[in-house]
């Protein structure tokens, strides 16, 4: 890790940000920057190339700074805001402000392990906006069919307003079609044969496919299907303690939702035509697990299929052990 003497802790919000500079044995100082480019340039001028920046992730206000930082060679490393709100209750904290926020993040970075945050592949980025945009209009045409559902039941029906909806579906079909061909083109430049090796997987799909190397990144900085599992909240989080305290254990859910709504629909797939899926799913019945517990148990099966296949280079396999 770079510096740890000179750390800068920001908090940024959609028109400015906050900061704390804290250069020992100097103490801290705030200042606040607007949130454009100016603004930003002036806060460049005061950051040295030798000193650690911390900031929260913010949905995607923080990334247009964290890109500048990165660009310009600052070590810069973008939290879980959760941690960082923990650690402000363990340090029992009773000041709220974004100053305070500011501060509160260098007191984090003097005590916490922090990681360099390293920006998203554009191709990704851009793969990432496409499925949000697939998705928003996949809801539109659900709604749309909705109201069409609910006026062929009434007395009384609008014939132009009924043509000019299902006119509208047709066309959101249209667009949907040629943002998945965008996606393909854009998997071939670099993953086209990643993809087709996933998908050798019984049970996972073209979409599924592109978009768990898209989520991950090509599973870069995974050192096993384990923390792929925890960054998409498939995880079993235990609530137990003492001899009364024996809670049920449930998914932790702290991951993108998204990935996991494909992947429990992959796993009913996969338990039918996925061998060692299948026994998975057989041997849990037999136990009279939930059914949903099955089939995250699928789902996280898969996860370790998939992360095997790009980490190993090969297609899958039934008799691979």
């Amino acid at each position: 890790m770079a510096n740890v003497s000179k750390i800068i802790g920001i908090d940024i919000s959609k028109e400015k940000f906050d900061v704390c500079f804290s250069f020992q044995p100097c103490g801290y100082s705030s200042r606040t920057y607007t949130y454009d480019n100016e603004g930003i340039r002036s806060f460049l001028k005061d950051v040295p190339q030798d000193c650690v920046c911390i900031m929260e992730a913010t949905g995607v206000y923080h990334l247009r700074l964290a890109y500048c930082l990165n660009k310009h060679g600052v070590f810069v490393s973008v939290v879980n805001p959760l941690s960082v709100k923990n650690f402000s209750r363990a340090v029992m904290c009773r000041t709220k402000t974004d100053k305070a926020d500011a501060r509160q993040l260098v007191d984090y970075a003097r005590r916490m392990e922090l990681t360099e945050w390293k920006p998203t592949p554009d191709n990704y980025i851009r793969i990432q906006q496409i499925y949000r945009t697939i998705e928003l209009f996949v809801t539109n045409i659900t709604q749309i069919e909705n109201q069409l559902e609910a006026m062929s039941h009434s007395p009384v029906r609008d014939k132009m307003l009924c043509s000019m909806l299902k006119r509208d579906i047709k066309l959101i079909q249209k667009r949907i079609e040629r943002l998945e061909k965008q996606i393909e083109e854009l998997i071939a430049k670099d993953d086209k044969y990643v993809v087709s090796r996933i998908r050798t997987i019984p049970g996972v799909g073209n979409k599924t496919s592109i978009a768990l190397l898209t989520a991950t990144k090509g599973m870069h900085g995974f050192d096993n299907y384990r923390q792929v599992s925890s960054y998409f909240g498939l995880c079993p989080r235990i609530y137990d303690s003492g001899k009364s305290v024996h809670g049920k254990a449930h998914i932790c859910k702290m991951g993108m939702g998204w990935i996991r709504k494909l992947l429990y629909m992959c796993a009913i797939s996969a338990s039918k035509y996925n061998k060692a899926c299948k026994n998975l799913y057989s041997r849990l019945t037999e136990k009279g697990k939930p059914i949903k517990v099955i089939m995250i148990a699928v789902a996280n099966k898969l996860i370790k299929q998939i992360f095997a296949i790009i980490k190993n280079n090969k297609e899958y396999s039934e008799f691979y052990a």
